[in-house]
């Protein structure tokens, strides 16, 4: 989220593109084996994926202002708006004033939202596991480990929203 490649030569950023081009074709492999389970969480909740990504950044970083959540989902601050209105009424979010200014409204996730959230991160990790357990055991500990690493080195990155 929000990350920039640190990219000093037309080297490293086709090397970018290409890992991330990998990462994509990952993701639409495990996708269209098994995304089924994540898929109908969401919509028994009734939410689009730009709600479930503003569920996760309200969980993760907790508070946030419309305008905050807007640059995570790279939406208008209008379409935001209204997003939250929909988590809101469906129990997932609270809307309150910002205790330094009152002009300004924080958005928290509920316990309802959290355990939401939970929910589907979990069924997305099973998904990911059973397309991985098609691949051979060495593969597998290779790409934990190196998995390992990379999610190490993101959690060090700041993130960039308040």
């Amino acid at each position: 989220m929000g990350l920039r490649p640190r990219a000093s030569s037309a080297s490293s950023s086709s090397a970018l593109a290409s890992v991330g081009d990998l990462v994509g074709t990952l993701m639409g492999l495990v996708h269209r084996r098994s995304a089924g389970g994540t898929l109908a969480l969401m919509n028994e909740a009734g939410l689009t994926m730009a709600q479930m990504v503003a569920l996760y950044v309200l969980d993760h970083l907790g508070a946030q202002s419309v305008t905050a959540i807007a640059s995570f989902l790279n939406l208008s601050p209008a379409a935001t708006s209204h997003l939250v209105d929909r988590l809101v009424t469906s129990g997932f979010v609270l809307r309150t004033e910002d205790q330094e200014d009152r002009r300004q409204k924080r958005i928290a996730i509920t316990p309802a939202g959290r355990t939401l959230a939970a929910r589907v991160h979990e069924e997305r990790a099973r998904e990911f596991a059973s397309a991985l357990a098609l691949v051979p055991i060495e593969l597998q500990r290779q790409f934990a480990g190196v998995l390992e690493h990379v999610v190490e080195a993101l959690r060090a990155v700041p993130e960039h929203c308040t």
